[in-house]
């Protein structure tokens, strides 16, 4: 299907409608987030027709060549870049508003003689590889001091400047049992991470289940450190985490970023068993199949983590903590795929600890719009117990939000999202904080 076939046909038409409907002026932000969906998922619902007007399973279009490609590079590297941007804006206690730019630019470098092999023929050596990475933030990160909450409503709200992310060699497993990584290289995403929190935008959803323990390496921060995986089974294995947090902070700041971060003296361990062979995994493990046709999968693999850790930080002081979480899939009448899932971190030191209890849960549906196979809405509520021995007489800071991604192709991504923060700062007495804003993803 060619574009000038889709332009003059219904699809085209809706398409100007739309586009008309989006220049009249809009004074609510609700009303612009609507024109975006319905833009954007026009143009990519054509792109996706474009694409797969053949007999092979429905996928999203492919994207553009890498870096990498671009460039031309050696057999044995592999670049790409990565950038999210976070417009978003919200309502302020004082009345009127006030809203943010936020972004971040990652370039992450492989290095292997085993990236243009097939596994089963690999060496030893081809199992080894270098990675490198550096992450850039720019804009402005403290919507969150503006509008009064506690935690970030972004991703990517970190201190601006260029981070050194990751330095590090690993060893890559190819049906043996021990993966191993070892260098400068943040805890997540093989510890407390899951990959259903990649769906979500505010930082008490997205990432590391609210830790906000000072000296915790979460990625952008870094210590040195070696972690391993073994396999227990075909459907489990064991993490084990090491780090050594003396030179934290001088990594954070060694390009010239100000981490607002104190030193940080001691170290951490890690310990997390996953499992992925939980009730219904093996009937998500091919396409979906819709009729006759077959329909690639957007949401991640059900799983489940349980793990814990000891930090013996001299600042703000030994923690230790447990962690879980799990995602499970659904059966809903409406919709292609659906997972719901559960998470929550405890802390055993109040005294060190800012949350020293956060519980989290959602959703996500895959294809709930006729016509909209790989779009995806998201809905996720937290709830952030603040320290009684830190800051007394504080509520939970509770959030909700909900998401609406819809890819343009396999390497741009568009999702517009509402956030409702309730007793912000920990305050009952304070009306609830409103936002919303977008988020694009590109790949390169």
């Amino acid at each position: 299907m060619c574009a000038q076939t889709w332009l003059d046909g219904p699809l085209g038409q809706r398409l100007h409608n739309v586009v008309l409907f989006a220049l009249r002026p809009a004074t609510r932000l609700p009303a612009v987030l609507l024109q975006v969906v319905l833009l954007v998922g026009l143009v990519s619902q054509a792109l996706a027709a474009a694409a797969n007007e053949t007999s092979q399973p429905l996928d999203l279009p492919v994207g553009w060549p890498s870096l990498g490609d671009r460039l031309g590079t050696p057999s044995w590297m592999k670049l790409d870049f990565n950038l999210t941007a976070e417009p978003l804006g919200g309502s302020l206690s004082t009345g009127g508003t006030s809203a943010v730019w936020m972004q971040q630019l990652s370039l992450n470098a492989t290095f292997s003689p085993g990236l243009a092999k097939p596994r089963d023929h690999w060496r030893e050596l081809d199992h080894w590889s270098a990675q490198l990475q550096l992450t850039t933030f720019s804009g402005n990160p403290d919507l969150n001091l503006a509008l009064g909450t506690t935690f970030p409503l972004q991703t990517g709200a970190h201190p601006t400047g260029v981070w050194l992310t990751e330095a590090s060699v690993q060893r890559i497993t190819a049906g043996d049992p021990v993966f191993f990584k070892a260098g400068i290289l943040s805890l997540n995403p093989s510890f407390v991470q899951s990959a259903v929190f990649n769906n979500y935008i505010n930082s008490t959803l997205n990432n590391t289940l609210n830790l906000t323990i000072t000296g915790l390496p979460i990625n952008p921060f870094v210590a040195p450190g070696a972690l391993m995986h073994v396999r227990l089974s075909p459907s489990s294995e064991l993490r084990l985490g090491q780090f050594w947090l003396n030179s934290e902070t001088q990594l954070a700041a060694l390009l010239g970023v100000n981490p607002g971060q104190p030193r940080v003296n001691g170290t951490l361990q890690l310990v997390q068993w996953t499992m992925l062979d939980l009730p219904g995994s093996r009937a998500v493990s091919s396409p979906i199949r819709q009729g006759e046709r077959l329909i690639s999968r957007q949401l991640p693999a059900p799983e489940l983590h349980m793990g814990g850790f000891n930090s013996t930080a001299s600042l703000p002081g030994p923690n230790q903590g447990v962690y879980g979480s799990f995602s499970l899939p659904l059966q809903l009448p409406a919709g292609l795929d659906h997972r719901l899932w559960l998470g929550f971190s405890a802390g055993f030191n109040p005294v060190n600890n800012p949350t020293p209890l956060v519980l989290s849960g959602g959703w996500l549906s895959q294809g709930l719009l006729p016509g909209r196979p790989f779009d995806v809405l998201a809905f996720g509520i937290s709830s952030s117990q603040l320290s009684q021995t830190l800051s007394s007489n504080l509520s939970n800071e509770h959030v909700l939000e909900l998401n609406y991604t819809i890819p343009i192709n396999s390497m741009l991504s568009v999702q517009p999202v509402l956030q409702w923060i309730v007793n912000p700062g920990g305050n009952p007495s304070r009306a609830a904080v409103i936002a919303g804003g977008v988020q694009l993803s590109i790949s390169f």
